[in-house]
């Protein structure tokens, strides 16, 4: 299975980015793609936000995932921002979006790709994984803390910081075949 490290580099990390509306980050981010991977940003930015209208995207906490299926990909790119102020976005939580990570996805290819979603969404939805985000101030630091959170080993997974003895709710966001985000509040310990 893919992990979020084999699909955002580094030098798919952009911190700080000037955008002050959605329209405006989907226009960036599919310049962006474009770009780096060749493709047609014209039909990225269509795809991007047709997903956005079918329902937000975001996750709360101030993180969310856009993503579009691409008819013709070969294979998976994602690009992670962090705004220099957060954008209203539809939120369960209703606060605004700070941090982002898009993902193009191939159109054909369902379950390795539905996975990825799943794993991002998962990630995202954890209180340390958060805390530890917002605190990398440079692209190489917020790629290492995905290479620690894609596939941990028991010697470095960051659920072993946690006190045992202290527990505290947080939310958990995964995605649905459908692409509809399924959310739960989970007591963790």
């Amino acid at each position: 299975m893919q992990t979020l490290p084999d699909v955002c580099r580094s030098s798919d990390i952009l911190l700080d980015v000037d955008i002050s509306c959605k329209s405006q980050l989907f226009d960036y981010a599919a310049r962006q793609f474009g770009q780096r991977h060749a493709l047609n940003a014209q039909t990225l930015q269509t795809a991007l936000l047709a997903r956005e209208h079918t329902g937000s995207t975001a996750l709360g906490h101030g993180l969310a995932l856009p993503h579009a299926r691409i008819p013709g990909l070969a294979e998976t790119h994602a690009l992670f921002l962090r705004l220099a102020r957060a954008l209203p976005f539809d939120a369960p939580d209703g606060e605004p979006v700070h941090s982002l990570l898009l993902l193009l996805l191939p159109h054909d290819a369902r379950e390795t790709h539905l996975q990825l979603l799943a794993a991002a969404a998962r990630m995202f939805a954890e209180r340390p994984f958060r805390e530890s985000l917002a605190g990398c101030g440079h692209p190489e630091q917020v790629f290492r803390l995905f290479q620690l959170w894609a596939d941990p080993d028991a010697g470095n997974d960051p659920h072993f910081l946690l006190d045992s003895n202290r527990y505290f709710l947080d939310t958990e966001a995964s995605l649905r075949p459908d692409y509809s985000i399924r959310r739960k509040v989970v007591a963790r310990f």
